[in-house]
């Protein structure tokens, strides 16, 4: 429980249920706010273990003792929709609240976290690590003391925050005076994120477990969805017809905006369930893509059939690596204009950044947030490319000091636009390793994975730094768990687990895992190679090797333990690494 829970006492969430009910701004069916009202009062009562969906389906929806959830999915559905209708009260019209309900996936007991004082402007702080593994709906809820209304006590780490107010500011504004010149008002359509629409889920038969699990992942699908950034979702009401989404769409969106959608079919079989998807351009009705997917039915597991289901094809489909951006980048104009296209671009090479590619990327995404300076991902993925210019800088500590600050700077900014962002704590955690701050790194990396558990690009990037940290053993399997949830083999995902081999002296498997990929343009893809090669005794390889990195890196034997150190990883690897390095021919310092 966060220190923000456990100061909120018994009658101020009894308030708060009181107002969020009272508010016209929370657009929730009658049955729902019973609902809420029933779960809120009972884990009051200190009956929150009893919140199970029998228990629920029994006492709120008048089911009957024979109450089977396989087969009526009426709490999984109605807890989604509960959940939609709180989320969208609390990003607009309770925004300003003191106190926040919501439902966490995984159960029914509801979580209360206190905002920010109505009208206030921080920049969010990460809980300390102990409260890492809150799974809170308000992902950076500030550490508070005393009760409701008190003033909070200045520290240490308000200070840093108000440093990195002052430092965004002062970005902002070296940013939009910068390209004051290029701003522009924005054409229709620009800066918009791509539209996926999701049509209710289709019953291959008319038996009562298929008509369930059709139900429940109409909801669960729209819900996975939602949870990948740069797209904006939008599923249609129970009561509405697939083609008056598609129409109402596309009618008021304008003609450059693309709008895809997504389609699904499923049947419940003697263990499991099937389901068929595509993926279509929803203005003129081509196949995009199409897929199927088999999941085991297990009554004794966190994630139920449809959520399972609706994970993989959510992977497959919005991932920054998936389908949709694979369309999304066909169509830039290379090299990208501000706005919607350079971040579509910049999501593509954000981990693996040539200097090339960090140029760009920064010279655009600086020109993006300059000209729509409220662009969330703009701003997290340029906080990236700054922490990438500091850790690449290794041989010039100013210009590193200097990016780093920009990257804070830049994420700060990211965080105040959207505190409940997973590309925004994954940024926040990218720019607590590379200042050091290792219980800052874990606690955002472990929150933009509890937000989006479904996005392994999540967890790779937090599980390289756990490697470089010198947490191994914890790193490997995330790693290893992370890879197989990608949709398509990424090469720069094996670059740890190379490293993993060498670090274990299994020289031959980090040879044979590093002949699989080709990243020439990469300097410490050629440092490996080299450093492999040179303890395998393999001289004509290792020298290559050493060549191609010298082209990238002149002088990178002077500057080797450096360039390790800036990038966190332990001295030990870096002894080791130095030492196949000299066997290579290199005079690694």
């Amino acid at each position: 429980m966060t220190p923000s829970q456990r100061i909120i006492d018994s009658k101020a969430k009894q308030a708060a249920l009181e107002h969020l009910l009272a508010q016209p701004g929370f657009r929730a069916s009658p049955r729902n706010k019973k609902f809420l009202r029933f779960v809120v009062e009972e884990s009051l009562a200190g009956r929150g273990d009893r919140l199970k969906a029998y228990t629920i389906a029994v006492d709120v929806f008048s089911r009957g003792v024979n109450f089977d959830g396989m087969l009526d999915p009426v709490v999984r559905i109605e807890a989604g929709r509960l959940r939609q209708a709180l989320a969208s009260y609390y990003a607009e019209p309770g925004r300003s609240d003191p106190v926040r309900i919501s439902l966490p996936r995984g159960g029914y007991e509801p979580l209360f976290e206190l905002s920010d004082a109505p009208g206030s402007v921080s920049v969010p702080d990460v809980p300390d690590e102990a409260e890492a593994g809150v799974a809170s709906p308000d992902p950076l809820a500030p550490a508070l003391t005393g009760t409701l209304g008190h003033a909070r006590a200045v520290g240490p780490r308000t200070r840093r925050r108000w440093q990195l107010a002052v430092l965004a500011i002062g970005l902002i504004a070296t940013v939009a005076t910068g390209f004051a010149m290029l701003k522009k008002a924005p054409e229709e359509g620009e800066g918009q994120a791509a539209i996926v629409l999701v049509a209710q889920t289709q019953p291959l038969s008319h038996d009562p477990p298929t008509m369930a699990l059709g139900h429940s992942l109409t909801v669960a699908l729209p819900a996975a969805i939602s949870r990948f950034e740069g797209l904006s979702v939008i599923a249609g009401r129970p009561d509405q017809r697939d083609q008056d989404l598609i129409a109402s769409t596309i009618g008021r969106e304008a003609p450059s905006r693309r709008v895809y959608l997504v389609t699904a079919s499923v049947r419940a079989e003697a263990n499991g369930a099937r389901a068929f998807w595509e993926l279509s351009d929803a203005r003129n009705q081509a196949i995009l893509w199409s897929g199927s997917t088999d999941t085991p039915f297990a009554r004794n597991t966190t994630n139920s059939a449809e959520d399972e289901i609706a994970a993989k094809i959510a992977g497959t489909i919005a991932d920054r690596r998936g389908v949709i951006m694979s369309f999304e980048r066909k169509a830039l104009q290379i090299p990208p204009p501000p706005g919607y296209a350079c971040v579509t671009r910049a999501r593509t090479f954000s981990s693996n950044l040539t200097d090339a590619l960090r140029a760009e990327a920064m010279a655009c995404l600086e020109k993006t947030v300059a000209q729509i300076p409220d662009y969330v991902d703009a701003w997290a993925l340029l906080a990236y490319v700054y922490a990438d210019e500091s850790r690449s800088r290794s041989t010039q500590p100013d210009v590193a000091k200097a990016a780093l600050d920009k990257a804070q700077a830049a994420a700060a900014r990211a965080g105040v636009l959207a505190p409940y962002s997973s590309l925004m704590h994954l940024v926040t955690s990218v720019v607590a390793y590379q200042a050091g701050d290792i219980a800052r790194f874990e606690a955002a990396g472990k929150r933009a994975i509890a937000i989006n558990p479904g996005d392994p690009g999540l967890q790779v990037v937090f599980a390289n730094r756990l490697f470089a940290a010198g947490r191994y053993d914890e790193a490997v399997p995330i790693l290893k768990g992370a890879i197989g949830l990608r949709p398509a083999p990424v090469p720069m995902d094996q670059m740890t687990l190379i490293m993993d081999h060498y670090r274990r002296k299994d020289y031959d498997a980090a040879l044979t895992a590093i002949s699989t990929i080709n990243m020439p343009n990469f300097y410490y893809y050629w440092v490996l190679v080299a450093a492999i090669n040179g303890q395998l005794g393999r001289q004509e390889q290792a020298v290559d090797a050493v060549k191609n990195l010298l082209n990238l890196r002149p002088n990178y034997g002077a500057g080797m333990r450096m360039d390790f150190r800036n990038r966190r990883l332990q001295d030990d690897f870096a002894e080791h690494v130095a030492d196949g390095l000299r066997k290579a021919g290199l005079d690694a310092l």
